[in-house]
């Protein structure tokens, strides 16, 4: 092995390049994430992030004999649509089958809002109005409050969330008054937010920060009832829009 630091595996939706850039930022120095893509032909972009989830198995199978010290499933869109008792039952299942732990990035998310004791709060997310709506439904069902939730509108297929920039988003958070809240969450691992974190000028999480860091929990490389700080956000502080450029080019 090249690096006394382990192994994490990252399964990332089939067209998603962001979960890989942002991953790798937030997790230098501690891990090495390492990715397989989550693949369906489904025709709906419903039918297709079900299948993400179903397929968590296959995804964990994919890296062989190689070594994890956790897997993280970076889909936020499919435990939206799968609802939390299914996720839990395939995750639940998936550790106990392969022996290694097994995290999603809406669990991530949750685990860091009530490390942080942020019941109230505001959604920020580029998805359509189905799955807005089911995002909601869950963050409500799991027991927070959902003061308001605005949508980023990228069409009705979830694949449009990859075209996104730096710019977008940040326009967007200019051009959004979450209201009083305890913390606004920028739902979907698709969507590039380490700009936006790196300026942030109210309390704010990603989905890809937040599984980074839950991540780091399993893999004992933080402590388990400690929120994240500044330590790890220093690679959002030195992220620019041209490392994404490059790592794509």
């Amino acid at each position: 092995m090249a690096s006394n630091r382990p192994f994490v595996g990252v399964a990332t939706p089939q067209a998603n390049p962001t979960v890989e850039i942002e991953t790798r930022a937030l997790l230098d120095g501690y891990a090495i994430p390492l990715a397989t893509r989550l693949t369906s032909a489904e025709n709906t972009p419903a039918d297709r992030l079900l299948a993400y989830l179903e397929q968590i198995d296959a995804a964990i199978r994919s890296f062989d004999t190689l070594p994890l010290a956790a897997f993280a499933f970076a889909c936020t869109g499919s435990s939206y649509l799968a609802g939390a008792k299914r996720e839990a039952a395939l995750v639940h299942a998936a550790e106990n089958r392969f022996g290694i732990p097994v995290v999603t990035a809406t669990a991530a998310i949750a685990e860091e809002l009530a490390l942080r004791n942020a019941s109230r709060i505001a959604i920020l997310a580029p998805y359509p109005e189905a799955l807005i709506e089911a995002s909601v439904e869950y963050w409500r069902a799991a027991g927070f409050e959902v003061v308001r939730c605005q949508r980023i509108d990228v069409g009705d297929d979830t694949r449009g969330i990859y075209s996104l920039t730096d710019s977008e988003v940040a326009a967007a958070i200019e051009n959004y008054a979450p209201g009083d809240v305890d913390m606004l969450l920028m739902s979907g691992t698709g969507m590039p937010t380490m700009a936006a974190l790196r300026s942030a000028m109210q309390p704010m999480l990603s989905s890809n920060l937040c599984l980074s860091a839950a991540v780091l929990r399993r893999a004992g490389l933080w402590p388990a009832d400690e929120a994240i700080d500044l330590e790890l956000l220093t690679a959002c502080l030195l992220y620019t829009s041209d490392a994404a450029d490059d790592a794509m080019n």
